[in-house]
């Protein structure tokens, strides 16, 4: 049991002790505004609400976790005593929780310079420069005991006042790796091929990157990282969507300038499944030459996704054809569904293998109904 209540009483000494540097690292960043307003400090993580108008920069934020750090680096010896508490208050740069009402003689406990160094000459502004605060609680015997501080989150809380919350040693080590992994993780989609699998891995992975338990500083930049990889992503999905609009408008324009006379088109366009590209091959259609009609497939024969559409002139209807139908016809053989009204029907599908059979079906279905 006394084992038990050691290993538990050591994290809790490193955020108690990781408070009061955050607090003087807060006072020294952003200035002597800042008044504590309320803590937490539990075994797994610190939490510290202070006075402040505004959210604090990315660069703040960094100046205020080195200033942690290095006391951590340096070792420092964390002292207390007891003092007469008006002596005590007499003492530069000593922090309290305004409204706090504290015991005679108070605990006093400082970071980096004896308490007997302070009541020698308590109004020395040098203290200015050391965590100086009135606490009862469990603390560290050096600083280097803590081994690592981050800052996970800063937020608003209510008007005029923030939070942060922060991970001192196994738990602050456990958010670095756990950045690093995530780094990593990013280094093997950005060398993945451009396709829907990195488009997939991606997605998922931006979800998870805003649910880290990081470092905030290690969250912007895996951020940074990530939108960088999604906007080449993005570029190519442009460049590509583009090239296969082209393709796809140059297969129907030129099948009806070669072919005047057919009333019809019925083809596949082997592009990654694109509905876009078929809706804007159908509006062209309708927009040039709205007698004909058209069944059109795009789609590669090794990939699961396909898409479908339909466009039957009115001239078509007339003779007995319907969009909807056609696409049903198309569905039996690439699977999924289609919808739609009047002169046009779209759907997906997932059987690529069956893409040459839907092609030879509606080919057919069409010829048969306009007696071709």
């Amino acid at each position: 049991m006394f084992k038990f209540m050691q290993v538990t009483r050591w994290p809790l000494r490193n955020n108690h002790t990781g408070t009061h540097i955050l607090n003087l690292a807060l006072r020294k960043t952003l200035g002597d505004g800042i008044d504590q307003k309320g803590s937490l400090v539990a075994a797994e993580k610190l939490r510290f609400d202070f006075s402040h108008k505004s959210g604090i920069s990315l660069d703040d934020l960094k100046k205020i976790e080195d200033i942690c750090n290095k006391q951590i680096e340096d070792n420092l010896q964390v002292y207390s005593k007891p003092v007469e508490l008006e002596l005590a208050k007499e003492i530069k740069g000593l922090r309290a929780v305004f409204g706090e009402t504290y015991p005679d003689p108070v605990r006093v406990v400082s970071v980096g310079i004896p308490v007997e160094d302070l009541l020698s000459n308590p109004s020395n502004e040098e203290w200015e420069n050391y965590s100086i605060e009135f606490c009862g609680g469990t603390h560290v015997a050096k600083t280097n005991d803590i081994k690592k501080f981050v800052i996970t989150e800063e937020n608003g809380i209510a008007k005029g006042i923030r939070r942060i919350v922060a991970l001192s040693g196994t738990e602050a080590f456990e958010a670095q790796r756990i950045a690093n992994e995530f780094n990593s993780l990013l280094d093997s989609i950005d060398k993945l091929p451009f396709g829907d699998e990195k488009e997939k891995r991606l997605k998922e992975n931006g979800t998870k990157l805003s649910q880290l338990n990081v470092s905030l500083l290690d969250k912007d930049q895996l951020k940074n990282k990530f939108n960088k990889i999604d906007k080449e992503v993005k570029n190519e999905i442009k460049i590509r969507q583009k090239a296969d609009s082209k393709k796809t408008l140059d297969t129907v324009k030129n099948y009806f300038i070669e072919n005047k006379d057919s009333e019809f088109l019925v083809t596949h366009v082997p592009i990654n499944a694109n509905a876009k590209v078929i809706t804007e091959a159908i509006n062209f259609l309708k927009k040039e030459n709205k007698d004909k009609s058209l069944f059109l497939i795009t789609g590669k024969q090794d990939e699961s996704k396909i898409a479908q559409g339909v466009y039957i002139s009115d001239v078509a209807i007339a003779k007995g054809l319907d969009a909807a139908e056609i696409a049903n016809v198309a569905s039996k053989f690439i699977g999924g569904k289609a919808g739609g009204k009047g002169n046009v029907c779209q759907g997906m599908g997932t059987e690529s293998a069956g893409i040459n059979d839907a092609i030879d079906a509606v080919e057919k279905l069409l010829k048969e109904k306009l007696s071709i």
